[in-house]
């Protein structure tokens, strides 16, 4: 009998989408009679439609307002009247799916400290499935069920530890230089958290041959124009097979992003983040991964974020000890978790 599952995933920024696709495959696979259907925005939406996904985009901005978000969920669900609502860190298709009276499961990273509307919300949700490990959110007051605990979701990787030199060469990279690859995520532009002023005056410093790449979004133009004079840096758009890059790497510098940091730890790559508070979730996850040097992005200078980059690429064996971190099936676990709450919450 087939079963229709309507996913919301949030739209701010890859870092939904991407394990959301993964966890989608997954679901496929463990019980096929489930058919999903996407419904992001913004940069989500974008995402899934780059990777030839089919999405329903709601035509929200980055930072959506909850009770437009809720409104509009609503009117989906009458719409497309699913079996089960699942929501990907979407608070508002919540209170949406207890209207329609549809099942609602919630899927996050995280969960609120804070008694506001987003834990208010907990209170429609008929499953709860956390992508970490216990001990660091207790649950809220107002959640009526036990959340079940099945840690990050790595993306499907097309290179491992072992192809950095094979991605070096697809990318011309020099064998032997030090690469250091900038990536920011789709959500910290250079307008909301700019670091490319203390990285070009870092990157001046570094000693050696030398590359630097920079995955950009929204700020390719500024950040041509800031690295203008420099052969040795190259601005590159969206890349799909961002693990190319990471692996083709020395060294990572995010602006504090979790699903980038896990990647690069399952890739054995060192991470330095630069934090300018536009996370919090994303700020007390990223500095407990002990691949990854957390630093706050307005305290750096161009000389401070030298002598870090200098020190990890001296010594980076004390950010390689990322086996917690290193586990493969994440997609697979939140889809069997998934498909075991759908069935209990549709009988």
């Amino acid at each position: 009998m087939t079963r229709s599952l309507l996913f919301f995933s949030r739209g701010r920024g890859h870092g939904h989408a991407i394990p959301d696709m993964a966890i989608a495959k997954e679901l496929g696979q463990i019980s096929p009679e489930l058919e999903v259907r996407f419904a992001s925005y913004a940069t989500g939406a974008e995402t899934f439609r780059r990777a030839g996904q089919p999405v329903i985009d709601m035509a929200l901005p980055e930072l959506n307002p909850f009770l437009p978000t809720m409104l509009l969920a609503t009117a989906l669900i009458e719409r497309l009247a699913p079996d089960v609502v699942v929501a990907h860190e979407e608070f508002a298709a919540l209170p949406a799916a207890h209207l329609c009276q549809r099942p609602g499961v919630f899927v996050s990273a995280w969960l609120p400290f804070a008694n506001d509307i987003l834990s208010d919300s907990l209170a429609y949700a008929d499953a709860a499935i956390i992508l970490e490990e216990p001990g660091i959110f207790p649950r809220p007051s107002t959640m009526q069920i036990d959340p079940e605990f099945v840690g990050p979701i790595l993306r499907p990787m097309k290179y491992s530890p072992a192809d950095r030199l094979r991605a070096r060469k697809e990318l011309s990279l020099p064998p032997g230089a030090t690469v250091i690859a900038v990536i920011p995520g789709g959500f910290a532009t250079e307008e909301r958290a700019p670091i490319a002023g203390i990285v070009n005056s870092a990157w001046q410093s570094l000693p050696g041959e030398k590359r630097l790449i920079w995955l950009a979004g929204k700020d390719q133009a500024t950040l041509r124009t800031e690295f203008a004079a420099h052969v040795d840096v190259s601005i590159m758009e969206y890349c799909q097979c961002i693990e190319q890059v990471i692996v083709a790497s020395d060294l990572v510098v995010t602006k504090g992003t979790r699903g980038t940091s896990l990647d690069a730890a399952a890739l054995n790559v060192p991470t330095l983040s630069l934090s300018f508070g536009l996370n919090p979730i994303d700020d007390l996850l990223v500095p407990r991964m002990r691949s990854n040097l957390s630093l706050i992005g307005p305290a750096v200078s161009g000389a401070t974020l030298a002598r870090y980059i200098c020190e990890i690429l001296s010594d980076p064996s004390p950010y390689r000890q990322v086996s917690r971190h290193n586990k493969p099936d994440g997609a697979r676990r939140a889809a069997q978790a998934i498909a075991s709450a759908t069935a209990r919450v549709l009988n």
